[in-house]
């Protein structure tokens, strides 16, 4: 595959993942999805990330004790100071699932959300690249995460620092 393919690729890819009028009814209550993200994020990681990965209930109580501390939900991998990559790269596939099955109950926006929240946290947090995305649309499914009004502050932290300032004031993308 050449480089004008993988870009038409990855543009085709994000347009489909952002594309959240397709197959369904889109939510439109701001608290509504502000809600529901907050459930998400409440969410205990082994059951929803067992979905991708039958094994990762017996590695998450793992991954806890050698990053010192708890990672029982999505909200404690994300407020993590270092989560493990392993486990971050699970939430993404995770959040692909949810996005790429109309009949799972976690609405587009949403799963969209955490996809990219996912891809930002694992920049600013591990310093690794845990998508084959270009820089460009990287940065555009950020912003379009940012643009959403019902992100809790947490959360529009994470994304901001990827696309307004890493380490030393450098962006990541």
């Amino acid at each position: 595959m050449n480089d004008s393919e993988s870009l038409g690729q990855q543009a085709l890819s994000l347009s489909k993942m952002m594309n959240l009028d397709a197959g369904r009814e889109p939510l439109s209550e701001t608290a509504e999805l502000e809600a529901i993200l907050q459930h998400q994020l409440a969410a205990p990681l082994a059951p929803d990330l067992s979905v991708v990965d039958p094994a990762v209930r017996s590695r998450i109580r793992e991954w806890g004790e050698a990053a010192g501390q708890q990672l029982n939900t999505f909200r404690d991998l994300f407020q993590h100071p270092r989560p493990p990559v392993e486990l971050l790269e699970l939430t993404k596939r995770f959040a692909k699932h949810c996005r790429n099955h109309p009949e799972h109950p976690l609405p587009e926006e949403v799963a969209t959300v955490l996809y990219f929240l996912v891809l930002a946290a694992a920049l600013v947090k591990c310093g690794s690249r845990i998508s084959k995305l270009s820089d460009a649309a990287l940065r555009e499914g950020i912003v379009w995460a940012l643009d959403q009004p019902w992100l809790d502050e947490a959360t529009r932290k994470i994304l901001q620092e990827v696309v307004s300032g890493g380490p030393e004031g450098s962006e990541f993308v």
